[in-house]
């Protein structure tokens, strides 16, 4: 079905050749295995003056847009080995593996490459998937309309979402749960509002996880499918041709390897694992745990910018908590409610007072209460930010079992004043930081005044969050960013076509999953139960639709 050109005897003569003279076969004397070029590739993989244009220009982050387009990447030294085919899918996660699935249903001459050494990326770590309407939310008594979704969304993203990707997501999500139940996934059968989200749309999976759920079941259907995938091969740069998709280059096993493919889905699971991209998102990295996989580092982001695609980073959103460097990073799927550092501990705001460099409060302290991952957002204007208490709010909403008790203890101990704090007073705190004391003392004496009111009348907390900082010792912790993943970066369209700064479709090129989620601007909206998972499902299909359609053109 795939074409393997490494063993061809006859060898197109390269872009070097045509220049020197030299023959290829004399050029790469000594090198055992070295696969020929193909024809498609054999322009395409030319130095950067003899291949055709790449793109119609790059974004700089501040929006402005250049008329000038990208140079074109240049080209490996030598390629180790090449292959054939119609459709390249780069990655092999959630999106992945349902683009792959469609695209062998459909009957799609293609290769899947996964960078890692088994499919499944991050998909493992889900719990379940968005669908309204489905058959087993029919059977529950469970409906929810897409107009309550749709406009829900929006309004929580002041309406700068495209509401047609949010009613694309919606009109195919039931029929995205039959299918997925086609291909073998396992669903719990419990459909929720995931801990308080707006609507009950969340599918679990099997055990409530995807890695027993979803993965297993489909790395099963991509063997039976008999689809090709390549593991421990890493995507680093496209192949253009004409201004159009032609393949790509990979690191893997067999060295460097060169794919001459005619379409492109990317499937790389976003930049949430790369600290630059994040840093270039706008949040301070000083203190960053990355809490999903390093592996999704921005390899499609990286690429389509190379080759004139507009940049979505200013919009995207992410999944974002705040964390206390000090204390000890958790596994935040098997211990998410701990009191001190999970989910709602100290850092996720509450009964605390949160103030920024200049001493200034600056949100009410309980977003969480509104949505889990807002809390970071009005953070993000800031130069630092810092959370206080005292030992009456650890022990009272923190401190309630002996074991958080100890953690936090052995925190300040070990921390020795870095980012958690601990003094006799109040006055005493602000030094710890190079803050000005008289502004933070006058910022903790207006919110205990607040507090004893029992009203915030500057910014609305509700009255059981007010409890003043009165009784020592006294803390203060310096706030980092334990970061989970992102949702964009690659502006697409609704047929998951990557764009270029004319918002033309790059002939051949697609994304999907996180690399190409249009869905949410700024703020990831997990008040919306499963829709990032539900995005990569439907995605996934799409593309492999959308690539066939345009691969038979």
């Amino acid at each position: 079905m795939k074409t393997n050109t490494n063993m061809h005897d006859e060898e197109p003569v390269t872009c070097a050749e045509k220049r020197s003279g030299i023959s290829r076969r004399a050029f790469l004397t000594g090198v055992a295995g070295v696969g020929a070029v193909a024809a498609v590739g054999a322009l395409a993989g030319c130095s950067p003056q003899d291949q055709a244009p790449t793109g119609s220009g790059s974004e700089s982050n501040s929006g402005s847009t250049s008329t000038t387009e990208p140079e074109a990447p240049a080209a490996p030294a030598q390629v180790d080995k090449t292959y054939d085919t119609d459709l390249l899918i780069i990655g092999g996660g959630g999106s992945g593996l349902a683009c792959a699935v469609q695209a062998a249903l459909d009957g799609t001459n293609f290769i899947l490459i996964e960078k890692n050494s088994q499919l499944g990326g991050n998909a493992s770590f889900v719990e379940g998937m968005f669908a309204i309407n489905s058959k087993m939310a029919d059977e529950q008594g469970i409906h929810v309309t897409a107009a309550e979704i749709v406009e829900d969304e929006l309004v929580r993203g002041q309406h700068r979402q495209n509401a047609a990707f949010w009613l694309d997501l919606c009109n195919k999500s039931a029929e995205n749960i039959d299918w997925c139940l086609e291909q073998g996934v396992e669903y719990s059968g419990t459909i929720d509002d995931y801990y308080g989200g707006l609507h009950p749309t969340f599918h679990w999976f099997k055990d409530n996880k995807a890695a027993i759920g979803y993965v297993e079941p489909m790395i099963k259907r991509v063997e039976d499918l008999d689809v090709e995938v390549h593991l421990s091969t890493a995507a680093t740069q496209l192949i253009m041709q004409d201004g159009k998709v032609a393949g790509a280059y990979a690191d893997g096993p067999d060295g460097t390897t060169q794919y001459n493919a005619r379409a492109i889905v990317f499937a790389t699971g976003g930049f949430g694992g790369n600290p630059d991209l994040i840093e270039k998102q706008g949040w301070d990295i000083e203190h960053l745990f990355v809490v999903g996989s390093p592996n999704a580092a921005g390899d499609a982001y990286t690429m389509a910018m190379a080759v004139g695609a507009k940049d979505f980073m200013p919009d995207s959103c992410q999944s974002i908590l705040y964390n206390i460097p000090a204390l000890p990073p958790i596994d935040f799927h098997n211990d998410s409610q701990n009191p001190v550092n999970g989910y709602f501990g100290i850092a996720a705001g509450g009964p605390v007072l949160w103030v920024n460099e200049q001493c200034q409060r600056y949100s009410r302290e309980n977003l969480t209460d509104d949505n889990l991952v807002l809390q970071c957002i009005p953070g993000k204007q800031n130069t630092a930010n810092y959370v206080v208490f005292d030992q009456n709010i650890f022990d009272t909403y923190f401190g309630t079992t002996d074991d958080a008790k100890k953690m936090f203890d052995d925190a300040v101990e070990s921390d020795k004043g870095d980012t958690l704090v601990k003094a006799d007073s109040l006055e005493d705190l602000p030094a710890a930081f190079d803050l000005d004391k008289e502004a933070f003392m006058a910022t903790v004496d207006r919110y205990n005044e607040l507090c004893k009111l029992g009203v915030d009348e500057d910014l609305g907390k509700s009255a059981d969050k007010m409890v003043a900082i009165e009784s020592g010792p006294f803390y203060i912790a310096k706030l980092g960013y334990s970061y989970f993943f992102e949702c964009g970066g690659v502006t697409t369209d609704i047929e998951r076509r990557v764009l270029d700064n004319n918002h033309d479709p790059i002939p051949g090129l697609y994304a999907i999953g996180n690399d190409g989620n249009m869905n949410y601007r700024h703020v990831y909206t997990i008040n919306m139960p499963g829709t990032a998972f539900g995005n990569q499902v439907n995605s996934g299909r799409e593309a492999a639709q959308n690539a066939k359609t345009y691969l038979a053109g």
